[in-house]
């Protein structure tokens, strides 16, 4: 008996089981695209906004604590002038040592937010108002741009894997 039609025949129904197993295309995909490709939606984009405010929020309550549960434990953090901080703790270190000596006003403001799937950037402003805590110190003010990039978690929530910030303000003499 030849062997040829019955390697066939198992080879066409492994094709069409395997079609038929293949999940449905999530709407606006095209057919087999994968889910880590599909755009951001609205609600990840005001996710990604109240990140920010919840930010800004811990960092003019001064809670570190708070402020660096927003980062990934292996996040990175490029302040200005300073070489990348590494890893959440050293995070909270740095953010502990800023806002220790003020009280400190922020607004940041997205002006793009972009991304696919678990993974998105966001790029902006922010103004800065810092109120020395000490008598007779100056207060200072500072505005500038960030790029953000940002993981979701598994509940939803999203949190920043890369945190750069610069100002636009010349460098005090």
């Amino acid at each position: 008996m030849p062997r040829a039609p019955t390697a066939m025949l198992q080879l066409a129904v492994a094709v069409v089981l395997a079609s038929a197993c293949r999940p449905a295309p999530r709407e606006g995909l095209p057919a087999g695209a994968d889910a880590a490709l599909a755009p951001l939606s609205a609600a990840d984009q005001a996710a990604i906004r109240a990140t920010d405010t919840a930010f800004a929020t811990a960092a003019g309550a001064g809670d570190v604590t708070r402020l660096a549960a927003m980062y990934l434990a292996d996040a990175s953090l490029m302040p200005p002038n300073a070489a990348t901080i590494q890893g959440r703790d050293g995070i909270q270190k740095f953010w502990g040592a800023f806002l220790d000596p003020y009280r400190l006003n922020i607004t940041v403001t997205a002006e793009e937010i972009e991304g696919h799937g678990d993974l998105a950037y966001a790029r902006g402003r922010y103004t800065l108002d810092l109120t020395p805590k000490a008598k007779g110190a100056a207060p200072a003010h500072d505005e500038g741009k960030f790029l953000e990039i940002l993981r979701r978690q598994p509940d939803g929530t999203w949190r920043y894997a890369v945190d750069m910030y610069s100002s636009d303000l010349p460098v005090p003499k």
